[in-house]
C-alpha cells in the first residue's frame, strides 16, 4: 500500500493536532535506536524499542496516536525525515531501527547496509532460539542510503523486521522480551 504522504511537512500540514507524537531520550550513545512507525503505526515496535534501549541508549519514537487510520501516518524509511528523528540518526555511528511486519509467525527479517552487523544479529538470535533471517523482500532491504537506518555517520545500519506474532509475544512474556532485548543489546555492545 503506496504512503498517503510523501514527507513529515506533507504529514505536518494535514494531519491534526494530537495525530502523532514523538517521545527521544538522548543519552550520547553511539548508537540510537529509531521506531519512525511506533505507536499504532505498527503496534509493539514503541515497546521494543525503549527496552532494549533502557536508561543508556538513545532512541526516538514517532508514535501515530489517532483513533483509526494510523497506516496514513507512515512514511517509507528512505524518506522519513521528521526533523528530530532525521538528528537522532545523524548523531549517532551506528542506528538500528525497529518496524513491524506482517505474519503470525514468530520471525525477525533483519536487514541494513551493516553488512557485519547483519550476520552478526541474526546469528546471535538464532543462538538463543528466534527465528532470524536475511531480509528477502527488496521493498524491505533497508539497502537505500537515504534509509533512516543508514543515517548515522557510518552510512550503514541494522532495520529489524519484527513480524506481529512475535512483537505480540515479545510485549506480553517479559522472559521473551528480556532474552530478545539482551541478545540485541549484546550486538550492538562494541558499537
Amino acid at each position: 500500500m503506496p504512503d498517503k504522504y510523501a514527507s513529515f511537512a506533507e504529514l505536518s500540514a494535514a494531519e491534526v493536532d494530537g495525530a502523532y507524537r514523538i517521545e527521544l531520550q538522548e543519552t550520547g550513545s553511539s548508537v540510537a535506536l529509531i521506531a519512525p512507525h511506533a505507536g499504532k503505526i505498527e503496534p509493539g515496535t514503541s515497546q521494543i524499542c525503549k527496552i532494549i534501549a533502557g536508561s543508556n541508549l538513545t532512541y526516538y519514537l514517532f508514535e501515530g496516536c489517532k483513533a483509526s487510520n494510523n497506516r496514513d501516518l507512515h512514511i517509507t524509511s528512505s524518506r522519513f525525515d521528521e526533523p528530530r528523528g532525521l538528528k537522532t540518526a545523524q548523531s549517532a555511528r551506528i542506528v538500528v531501527t525497529f518496524h513491524g511486519q506482517a505474519g503470525e509467525d514468530l520471525f525477525v527479517n533483519v536487514g541494513g547496509l551493516a553488512g557485519g552487523l547483519r550476520t552478526l544479529m541474526i546469528a546471535k538470535l538464532k543462538s538463543v532460539g528466534f527465528v532470524a533471517r536475511l531480509q528477502s523482500n527488496p521493498m524491505l532491504r533497508g539497502l537505500d542510503p537515504n534509509n533512516i537506518c543508514n543515517r548515522g555517520s557510518e552510512k550503514k545500519g541494522l532495520q529489524l523486521e519484527i513480524s506481529r506474532g512475535l512483537r505480540d509475544l515479545l510485549i506480553t512474556e517479559k522472559q521473551q522480551m528480556d532474552r530478545f532485548s539482551s541478545t540485541v543489546r549484546s550486538v550492538l555492545h562494541g558499537c
